[in-house]
């Protein structure tokens, strides 16, 4: 017998609980992938199949990573695959050969075994590289505190608040560059508009941290790279931020 999923392992006779199994994909192609057999905080029921891990405190997978537009993996093998939701990065083939009716986002800080959240939404597509490669804007309607509810006392500023995939301001001008943008996620302005929006909470993160030092914009309170967790700057809601997560991606 062979599956096509973990979600079809599930509820076979080979579930041997969390690890790694081997699925049937494409052309009749067998490989192997992690399957999260058990729920994660708000990611229930188990089935689900790691795509990608991201250590915020890395470069590996920011927003102008070529990762998140190629076809190209990243530690997929033992050492990045077998130990599930550490902190080894990680990105598998299943980012484009898995398709998917859910999405979970998890995100873990203070370290492993430290503070672990996650929630799930209902979102199908043929993969998440044909969802995320492209670069286009794709809406989720999950809400601020949803997305706020990943990291314990989390800081957003309170306008704009625009979610989903390819997530970033509206202004064309290339001083704007430097303001955040995610992957998937949520991004917040002082302002009431979209234009220069300075915080988030998410993954595949960029920008927000390199301002200019002059009266006309806001300093970081920390520079350091944050490709995955909560920057909040700027007069966000709750103090600034710069939280970085361990971040697992798994669909089903």
């Amino acid at each position: 017998v062979t599956y096509e999923s973990c979600k079809q392992i599930l509820t076979s006779p080979r579930n041997n609980g969390n690890g790694v199994y081997k699925i049937i994909v494409g052309n009749n192609q067998e490989i192997d992938v992690y399957c999260q057999m058990t729920s994660v905080s708000g990611c229930k029921g188990g089935g689900w199949t790691l795509a990608m891990k991201i250590d915020g405190s890395l470069s590996t997978f920011k927003y102008s990573s070529s990762y998140w537009t190629n076809k190209n993996t990243y530690n997929d093998d033992a050492h990045g695959r077998n130990s599930g939701l550490d902190n080894r990065e990680y990105k598998g083939s299943t980012y484009w050969r898995t398709s998917f009716k859910e999405i979970c986002v998890v995100m873990q800080y203070g370290g492993i075994g430290g503070h672990l959240r996650a929630f799930s939404f209902s979102y199908s597509a043929s993969s998440l590289f044909d969802l995320i490669a492209d670069g286009k804007y794709r809406q989720t309607r999950l809400g601020r505190s949803q997305w706020k509810s990943l990291i314990s006392g989390s800081s957003l500023q309170r306008h704009c608040n625009r979610e989903g995939f390819n997530v970033r301001g509206d202004s064309k001008l290339s001083k704007y560059r430097v303001t955040v943008k995610v992957r998937l996620g949520i991004i917040a302005n002082q302002q009431t508009h979209c234009d220069t929006p300075d915080s988030y909470v998410g993954l595949g993160a960029e920008g927000g941290l390199n301002y200019p030092s002059d009266p006309n914009w806001c300093q970081p309170p920390d520079k350091s790279v944050n490709s995955a967790g909560n920057l909040g700057q700027c007069s966000p809601d709750n103090g600034n931020k710069n939280t970085k997560a361990m971040t697992y991606i798994l669909v089903r």
